[in-house]
């Protein structure tokens, strides 16, 4: 979906002609020598009486749509989340529809969206439902950052135009939480051949009261901006878009417990009702993955583990918890650093960061996508003017690409030492380190982070391309494995044509 996105930002660039090429360096303070990851880790300040938090790594992805159903199933009192895309699909609808539910019942509810997304003719008749949600007293919802509230910011700085929440929260009760990769859309949650795109993705699934008010202390922050707009009912209402919802909610309830599809001929429903139930029963007919919720726990076991949230604001706020600690983590390192992230554009203070580490002997593995498996050209046509300088100046690097749509990567995954583990929505690139939204969780256990560490492995083991580069005794490149070796002969050249765009780095 980062391809929305991008292709939004890039028409916008090219009509406004408004983008610097300075690169704003993100301030940090390099650790001592002696610091270890456990001393970078205590020395993050979160507010409230710190305590351990229960902790659950979600990869698969029927179980993180499941996660993300039964915790909102099970709320009482509250439920506060925000999503970069909320989609128009089954999940979208369902997911709506849930929400409904819980509002009937009282809960209060808070939903954020980000403003562009939303607008976007792809979204068709989603808003509409939406709108519908927000009739009721109990829900607020918002747009992130509203264009037209934003739009005069073209004139003066386009990054505050584009700057995107693209946090994924879900907070309910103040006690049960969600972080992630994942949207709401089939993408995130379909098996492979299921759907024309499906991700490799993660989240964590938390429980305990003092991360849910770290995370809710960083949902008010995006909440509270001027900038927002507030989504308001429709004064007049000519179709029923809730009672479309409701039913996409009792289709994907039904489904998942294995009870199969509600037969349209023995429900008492409107023509235009029946017909959106004809198609939801073939939609969701595609996702043959979802259908053992009944046997789901959101826990199975999981212990307590020292957990804080890393917190960082859009390019119109100043906060930013998330990039220093990263850099603090990469330099206290003294065997290994992984990171599995889809989008691969470093920056100059990471890759200082990283071949001091590798200067040190530190093992450094890179995950990511190629041109065949990402959702986006322009980060792999950037990766193409670095790969061999990293590898060159980082010898102990290894750089590993999923070569297909079927690997196809989007999990945000940073593990260091086998120590400390980082999941969450940031991207290992310019738009998350400069303008987007992020949020992380920062989890300080070796069990954990071995955990990650054998599942990003294994997800590795199934099918991969190493990018590298072979010398001979004198240190000449004899052999280069890179994106001409795989890659069609058409994206390569597309992504030639890409690359010499240096002046829009600062916003992939």
């Amino acid at each position: 979906m980062k391809n929305i996105f991008r292709s939004v930002l890039f028409v916008g660039l090219m009509l406004c002609l408004l983008c610097s090429a300075v690169y704003a360096s993100v301030p940090y303070r390099p650790v001592p020598d002696n610091s270890s990851l456990s001393d970078v880790f205590d020395a993050i300040k979160v507010g409230g009486r710190y305590e351990p938090t229960r902790v659950r790594l979600i990869t698969a992805n029927d179980e993180a749509w499941y996660s993300r159903w039964k915790m909102i199933e099970e709320a009482r009192d509250t439920i506060d989340c925000t999503y970069y895309i909320v989609d128009k699909d089954i999940f979208g609808q369902a997911f709506i529809g849930l929400l409904l539910k819980k509002a009937r019942l009282g809960v209060k509810i808070r939903l954020m969206i980000d403003g562009r997304v939303y607008r976007m003719p792809y979204m068709s008749k989603m808003p509409d439902k939406i709108e519908e949600l927000a009739a009721f007293p109990n829900v607020q919802i918002k747009l992130y950052n509203s264009v037209s509230k934003s739009l005069l910011s073209a004139f003066t700085d386009f990054k505050k135009v584009v700057a995107s929440n693209h946090d994924k929260i879900i907070i309910c009760d103040g006690l049960t939480t969600i972080i992630g990769g994942r949207n709401i859309g089939a993408d995130y949650f379909a098996q492979n051949g299921e759907n024309d795109i499906v991700y490799n993705d993660a989240d964590v699934l938390m429980q305990g009261e003092h991360v849910a008010k770290q995370l809710k202390a960083a949902f008010d922050d995006e909440w509270n901006y001027l900038k927002n707009s507030v989504v308001k009912a429709d004064a007049v209402n000519f179709k029923d878009q809730l009672a479309k919802v409701d039913l996409a909610y009792r289709v994907m309830s039904r489904y998942m417990q294995g009870r199969g599809l509600f037969d349209p001929t023995k429900l008492n429903l409107s023509k235009d009702l029946e017909k959106a139930l004809v198609e939801m029963n073939k939609e969701i007919t595609l996702f043959k993955g979802i259908s053992s919720y009944a046997a789901f726990d959101l826990f199975r076991g999981e212990r307590q583990k020292p957990v804080k949230i890393l917190d960082k604001h859009s390019y119109v706020g100043p906060l930013n918890g998330i990039t220093p600690t990263i850099l603090k983590m990469i330099e206290a390192c003294r065997s290994e650093v992984i990171m599995q992230n889809p989008y691969l554009v470093i920056t100059p203070e990471v890759e200082a960061a990283l071949k001091r580490a590798a200067q040190r002997g530190v093992k450094i593995v890179f995950h990511t996508n190629s041109a065949e498996s990402t959702d986006s050209l322009f980060p792999q046509a950037f990766l193409m003017n670095d790969w061999e300088r990293m590898l060159t100046d980082m010898p102990t690097a290894r750089l590993f690409v999923a070569p297909s749509q079927n690997e196809r990567l989007h999990a945000k995954i940073f593990v260091f030492d086998g120590l400390v583990t980082i999941v969450g929505s940031y991207n290992m690139d310019p738009l998350s380190e400069q303008v987007n939204s992020e949020v992380v969780a920062a989890i300080h256990d070796k069990p954990f982070a071995q955990m990650t560490r054998n599942r990003i492995f294994n997800l590795m083991k199934k099918n991969i391309i190493e990018y590298r580069l072979e010398r001979d005794s004198e240190g000449r490149i004899v052999k280069r494995v890179g994106p001409e070796d795989h890659v069609k002969s058409e994206t390569v050249k597309k992504m030639n044509r890409l690359r010499k765009l240096q002046w829009l780095r600062p916003l992939i």
